[in-house]
């Protein structure tokens, strides 16, 4: 690549990132607005929880972008293994610090995955197959993918949301 690509495609990096963090402090300002009873419950028509859908974006994040990459992820394998795809809430209503290692997260995440990438440790990417058949290729792929798949949880969040408050009427 000559030098003219590679500030354009570090210009348009620069832009994923902002509307990635974004999308986080969304998040986390849901994550804020509910009480650790509020974040386990599981209303009747779904499968999983607001504590699950948040830390399971902040595993999936790290599993797309480092596993895939032959890295160490920045998440312990506990937390990975329970909010991983595939898993299911297990209905313990989360203590605080489990809360606060979560908030801490959501950004820390992007912030370390911004700084990685700028210092190029992402040498090679595993090709890898999503749950709707989009093909990742390289480090970039997965973080653009990745922030569509957040969105998709930030919608079940937004519906989990609803769901809770109007069961509460």
């Amino acid at each position: 690549m000559n030098s003219t690509t590679l500030i354009l495609i570090f210009k348009y990096m620069k832009e994923v990132f902002t509307l990635y963090r974004k999308l986080r402090e969304r998040q986390l300002k849901l994550l804020n607005s509910f009480t650790p009873e509020e974040l386990a419950i599981i209303p009747a028509g779904f499968k999983n929880n607001i504590l699950w859908n948040l830390a399971h974006c902040v595993v999936t994040q790290q599993n797309y972008c480092y596993a895939n990459s032959d890295l160490p992820t920045y998440l312990t394998p506990e937390f990975v293994e329970r909010y991983r795809k595939g898993t299911i809430p297990d209905g313990h209503i989360p203590t605080s610090a489990e809360i606060e290692e979560l908030k801490d997260l959501l950004i820390s995440t992007v912030n370390w995955l911004e700084t990685d990438y700028q210092k190029g440790i992402f040498k090679h990417y595993n090709h890898y197959v999503t749950g709707i058949e989009y093909e990742l290729n390289t480090i970039e792929e997965a973080i653009y993918f990745n922030i569509s798949h957040e969105g998709v949880h930030l919608g079940s969040v937004l519906a989990l949301k609803c769901a809770i408050t109007g069961s509460k009427k």
